[in-house]
């Protein structure tokens, strides 16, 4: 496992006041879910579902697809290592620069891996291809038509694709049933980022039965705790969410910053993007915003394919974006100050 993620302020002593770092929606009010929740602790002296039906049939039901179509996971990310251990020993294609776990889960199974800057560049041997869209961290969309014919021009290929920030694009990518046309392609969900829950690891996958079958082959039972099942039961039957706001707010940063000289904003029409400095390092900037600010960004160093001059953000309230934005000027200019001087 890498070290190095977003949302690491467990780090630093000082106090974090706002969490640009982590791609969560912050935003929302979970009093509801949390009163469900204690109304229902006692749930907790019970196993849970050993495979979640109840909440895998809910969201075949949701998305139009059987439940057998569905496998729920603790987190997006358990899904991407039982993916890896089930595709053990693969030739696989990881489309860079990415969420590392996908390349962290396939060295611990033994792939053969290599690296690529577009999916034309997917060898014919490729057994197995990663990929995230939108994608994490330049906000990166690849369109339905376009995504179709890479995959039906490899079709000894299963494609991963990591749609855990689906619900944040107004732009149309698959849905679940329609991926479910091609044998050879695995979705990845999360209820983590748009619900705002990433403490109770909760994610699930769709795919063709056979596809779900060899992967769940993998699954401990009970690997998804009693409360989030109870939570993905009651977000789905009970909560919806609008971005349209927060992507806006998203846009109007982006633009303030690309205004500053010093820093290059990779335009996103996601609530996070990827920003590249001409002078210093991410994480000298990240030290300044949290003991100056209290504000957290993500240092994008580890990212494979990035350097030490890349850093991700993701929007928070419009008080703490605009402070943000002026503290990363006086930065840029002390950087600019130092050449000179």
């Amino acid at each position: 496992m890498i070290t190095g993620h977003g949302d690491d302020a467990y780090q630093f002593d000082h106090k974090i006041v706002s969490n640009f770092s982590s791609n969560v929606y912050n935003k929302f009010d979970l009093k509801d879910l949390k009163e469900y929740l204690w109304t229902n602790i006692s749930s907790i002296h019970s196993y849970p579902e050993p495979d979640a039906l109840t909440l895998r049939k809910l969201i075949g039901q949701k998305l139009g697809i059987s439940k057998d179509e569905v496998g729920v996971t603790n987190g997006a990310t358990e899904a991407i290592y039982l993916i890896a251990q089930a595709f053990r020993e693969s030739k696989t294609a990881v489309l860079i620069p990415t969420f590392r776990e996908y390349e962290d889960a396939c060295e611990i199974h033994d792939h053969n891996l290599y690296y690529i800057d577009s999916l034309e560049d997917i060898q014919p041997y490729t057994q197995l291809a990663w990929l995230c869209n939108p994608n994490n961290p330049t906000g990166e969309i690849y369109d339905k038509e376009y995504l179709a014919r890479i995959i039906s021009n490899n079709p000894n290929t299963c494609f991963v694709i990591d749609q855990s920030y689906a619900a944040f694009t107004n732009q149309i990518i698959w849905s679940a049933s329609q991926a479910l046309k091609f044998n050879n392609v695995v979705l990845l969900h999360s209820l983590t980022k748009c619900y705002a829950i990433p403490g109770l690891r909760l994610g699930y996958i769709t795919a063709q039965k056979n596809k779900i079958d060899k992967i769940k082959h993998y699954s401990m039972p009970w690997s998804v705790n009693q409360l989030a099942q109870l939570a993905g039961l009651y977000l789905l039957d009970n909560v919806s969410y609008d971005f349209s706001d927060y992507l806006q707010e998203s846009q109007r940063v982006q633009k303030q910053l690309a205004e500053i000289s010093g820093i290059k904003v990779y335009t996103s029409g996601m609530h996070f993007f990827l920003c590249q400095l001409e002078l210093g390092k991410a994480a000298d900037l990240k030290k300044y915003l949290v003991e100056k600010y209290g504000f957290l960004i993500r240092d994008a160093a580890n990212f494979r394919g990035l350097n030490e001059s890349y850093l991700r953000i993701a929007v928070q309230e419009e008080s703490n974006n605009n402070l943000l934005v002026k503290a990363i000027r006086e930065w840029t200019r002390s950087q600019t100050s130092l050449l000179i001087g």
